[in-house]
């Protein structure tokens, strides 16, 4: 047989996947690593490729499937029935046939032995991808010519509908795809089923997931049988965690030609299809094979006359990778995801973005900790699939702590996370609590810290006293620290264009270590002067519910406050369509108005705290799709008059209040209120100056490295000066170090390191991270709900519906706009309900078009969650999975007063909305 199209199945190992297909390297691993896999052949790809070129078909294929859209299904479901109406049309080669022919007389010794065809796509199972089930598999195959016919089919899977739409989605190209084709002798199985060496309902890396049923796993693979499950422990000698005994009413069958479905018989329906010595026959195959590939493993196993057999294994793409457990760190470890707590922020940072955050975080650890800082000071702090997580568990060893889980609290970022945290510990009392961890915060207490605190309260003790002289300060205090980056940057040798040499990057690569803090501490600083306003509604609340029985009009207070650099500008951007409009000219970077605009906001871009993502400057694309869109539905006519509407409406709301103290004869308290609640708008505005300070800075920080990454392609360091985003400072540093004559630090092709980060950032960018995660991998996303919780729902459906966390009141109806960038926000339509993850400061131009909003994360006092307020805008947030449980065009009722959201229509789809978490 020649070696170009056809090899065994032993033969094929982890180098052949260009020429096999994942599938087969895998099961020729198994082969090689002595686990039970059914003997057989593979046709490489390059036979699939000589049919396609001996058939003309490359070019039929492209001009078929030009210009489909994942998005478009019955024109690609037309398009795919095209193709693979191309293959069958088409003869297989003779001499290809030959070689088919003779290595499936030798798999049946001579006969036509019962075979499983099966494809195996040179894309298949690449890393944070999983193309299972997409692609053709034929069972009981008998014969030479059924033989070729279902090979053939196989190829044709390739280009499949369900293949090309997830192709397409995941942003794969169709170009340099072939597809192998495997050759099994068939296991004429008595059970079969799926094994997976990790849970994959839950993440834990410490548990076995088992599925069984009678007959071959066709039944079980297509999801038409209730199959017996079973989870393992195993760290605890493979006690059964959980077993359930499915009614297994259906088995997979062989008949002469091909498998059907059978009734199974009413004993065996509530049997066990599996005894106890053969689960654990099972985990032990299971755990080999894992420990081969060295990650979780999904599994396919048959059995058969007294032996398993294994005819199918590939890793669990769904896993959400497992943080490293720091030594000396006792018992299971709890981390709380950084980026979806505190900056509603479901992206990954990029390498050098992560980078940037964790030297600033050192930096302000050795500013204001103790003089000797340990190596591994900032051992809490992990970066799992491109987040930031905190392992807590310290806090958490003591249950007194607990109690702070269990009030709500008007500052918590995200309630959901605090929610799910508090059930965690619950469930898992006795193991959280088994171990002792000391947290001692006198270990930080020195001097320098002390002073800075001092600062800090000394400016909150200012702004309860003078508001207007407090909020002036904060601003110009950010102003005045970003001044000082910039001219620190500006003074850096060699400029970008001319050469910069090694000393120059070396000096970049200090002013950007030592610079970095400096941006985080003048954002964190602006607050400290306006932070008591914060908490001034919460008081008005209680003094109001106190002396006049209820918080009326207290709402209306937090509309269109004023001082907001994040409302100014979507002010500013609305003035901008107004320019235009009146001048009939299309919005470009060419117009001045719009320049003025990028010169002041250009900083401003869609993962704020990353440095290594592009601004609003570089992509000025969402700022003139914005332009366009309030020119075309003429918004810029009636958004100003509407901000001033609920200017007036909300200071005649505080005067409304203190009236109603004065008539119940509580003028004392009425008068507290009012400057309360005069200060609250007065201050309140500035926390966004905040993020704003730390953004400019961070713009700073991007130019200088831009300047970095520019040098270094041109001395080919690099491909392109992008790329520079995808290494850290000490990459950098150590291609210096070099070239200056010194020690190499961290060594490798920068090229490769590159490339390597790049594509683990976009396979980060795949994964659904979790709010919180276990040192055992456990992920939690959201948190339960009982019945009586949610009326009549359960598991935060409601109904025809979801419910969430109320934090904008009002009630909005409309269609459902899913964003998942705010850079698709040209697309929304006026009076639309926005559905996203969460937002920052650079969707606030957004919130002047929707009439709702709906969000994964956040709470009441989170970035969305404030807007809407001020916009007057009911909002939802802490529905897990709303991005994928709603769809755009569906039509929703939104409370924001009880958090609920009600499904009115399905759209222009039929059908009901798919709820559930």
């Amino acid at each position: 047989m020649g070696d170009s199209t056809i090899r065994l199945l032993k033969d094929i190992g982890s180098d052949d996947g260009v020429q096999a297909g994942g599938k087969a390297v895998n099961l020729g691993e198994l082969i090689a690593s002595g686990l039970p896999v059914p003997a057989g052949f593979v046709v490489l790809t390059g036979a699939y490729r000589a049919f396609l070129r001996d058939c003309g078909l490359d070019a039929r294929i492209e001009e078929t499937l030009a210009g489909v859209s994942a998005e478009d299904g019955k024109t690609l479901e037309c398009r795919a029935a095209d193709v693979r109406g191309l293959f069958e049309a088409r003869r297989v080669p003779e001499g290809l046939r030959r070689e088919i022919a003779a290595a499936y007389a030798e798999l049946g010794d001579g006969e036509e032995a019962p075979v499983a065809v099966r494809s195996s796509a040179t894309a298949e199972d690449l890393p944070g991808l999983s193309f299972a089930g997409q692609y053709d598999t034929f069972l009981n195959v008998v014969g030479l010519d059924e033989l070729v016919k279902r090979i053939v089919e196989c190829w044709a899977s390739l280009w499949n509908a369900r293949a090309l739409s997830y192709r397409l989605r995941q942003g794969i190209g169709n170009d340099d795809l072939a597809h192998a084709v495997i050759v099994q002798r068939l296991v004429h199985a008595e059970k079969s089923g799926i094994l997976f060496t990790a849970n994959p309902l839950n993440g834990r890396r410490d548990q076995l997931l088992l599925n069984s049923s009678w007959g071959l796993g066709e039944a079980i693979v297509s999801g038409e049988v209730n199959p017996d499950q079973w989870v393992i422990s195993r760290s605890d000698g493979a006690m059964i965690v959980e077993s359930r005994i499915g009614e297994k009413r259906i088995m997979t069958v062989m008949t002469e030609r091909g498998v059907e479905h059978r009734p199974v018989s009413g004993d065996a329906r509530a049997v066990a299809s599996l005894a106890p010595e053969e689960l654990r026959q099972l985990q032990e195959l299971a755990e080999k094979a894992e420990r081969h590939f060295g990650r979780p493993q999904d599994i396919e196993w048959a059995y058969a006359e007294g032996e398993f057999h294994l005819v199918q294994s590939r890793p669990i793409t769904s896993l959400y990778p497992v943080p490293e457990t720091e030594p000396g760190k006792p018992g299971v470890r709890i981390y709380i995801n950084v980026n979806s707590y505190s900056q509603a922020m479901p992206e990954p940072f990029t390498t050098m973005g992560e980078h940037l955050v964790r030297t600033a975080i050192r930096n302000v650890r050795r500013r204001l900790g103790p003089k000797r800082v340990p190596e591994n000071s900032l051992w809490y702090l992990k970066t799992v699939g491109g987040r930031l997580f905190i392992d807590i568990t310290p806090f958490l060893r003591s249950e007194r702590f607990w109690n702070k889980f269990r009030k709500p609290d008007p500052a918590d970022k995200d309630p959901v996370t605090t929610r799910a945290l508090l059930q965690y510990l619950e469930a898992n009392r006795t193991e959280v609590l088994a171990h002792r961890e000391s947290v001692s915060y006198l270990k930080v207490v020195n001097p320098r810290l002390l002073r800075y605190l001092w600062r800090a309260w000394r400016e909150y003790s200012y702004g309860r006293r003078r508001p207007v002289e407090a909020r002036e300060r904060a601003v110009a205090s950010g102003d005045a620290a970003v001044a000082r980056i910039r001219e620190a940057a500006a003074g850096l040798p060699g400029k970008a264009g001319d050469g910069i040499t090694e000393q120059g990057i070396i000096e970049r690569v200090h002013f950007l270590r030592t610079y970095i803090d400096e941006a985080f501490l003048a954002g964190a600083g602006t607050l400290f002067g306006v932070a008591a306003s914060s908490g001034y509604i919460v008081k008005a609340r209680a003094l109001m519910e106190q002396h006049l029985g209820d918080a009326a009009d207290l709402h209306l207070v937090e509309k269109a406050v004023p001082h907001s650099v994040t409302t100014e500008m979507g002010m500013e951007l609305m003035a901008c369509a107004e320019d235009c409009a009146g001048r009939g000219v299309e919005p470009s970077t060419d117009d001045p108005a719009i320049r003025r605009f990028i010169a002041k906001y250009g900083h401003k871009k869609a993962v704020e705290l990353d440095a290594g993502t592009p601004t609003w400057a570089e992509k000025p694309e969402y700022v003139l799709d914005l332009v366009r869109a309030y020119i075309e539905n003429e918004l810029y006519r009636t958004a100003a008059g509407e901000f001033e509407r609920n200017r007036r409406e909300a200071e005649a709301a505080i005067e409304r209040i203190y009236a109603r103290f004065v008539e119940a004869g509580r003028a004392r308290q009425g008068r507290a209120v009012r400057r309360l609640l005069r200060d609250f708008r007065e201050m309140f505005g500035v926390r966004e100056q905040s993020k704003f300070v730390i953004t400019q800075g961070l713009e700073v920080m991007r130019n200088v490295l831009h300047e970095i990454g520019a040098e270094l392609a041109s001395r080919g360091s690099i491909d392109k000066s992008d790329d520079v985003f995808h290494l850290t400072l000490e990459d950098i540093e150590s291609l210096a170090d070099t070239e200056l004559g010194g020690d190499v630090k961290s060594g490798g092709d920068l090229r490769a390191i590159a490339a390597a980060n790049r594509d683990a950032y976009r396979e980060n960018a795949g994964l659904r991270a979790p709010r919180l995660l276990t040192s055992l991998g456990e992920s939690i996303y959201s948190a339960s709900y009982s019945a009586s919780e949610l009326g009549d729902s359960d598991n935060g459906d409601s109904g025809n519906g979801l419910t969430g966390v109320a934090v904008s009141p009002g009630v909005a109806e409309g269609r459902v706009r899913v964003l998942t960038s705010h850079e698709e926000g040209h697309t929304l339509q006026p009076g639309e309900i926005l559905v996203t993850a969460g937002t920052n400061p650079s969707w606030t131009p957004l919130f002047l078009r929707i009439s709702g909003l709906i969000m994964e994360c956040g709470g009441p006092i989170s970035h969305g969650s404030v807007v809407a307020r001020e916009y007057g805008v009911p909002a939802v947030s802490g529905i897990s999975g709303a991005t994928q449980t709603l769809r755009t065009g569906q039509r929703v009722r939104l409370n924001g007063e009880s958090g609920e959201v009600q499904l009115l229509d399905d759209g222009e789809d039929e059908g009901h909305l798919p709820m559930g978490r």
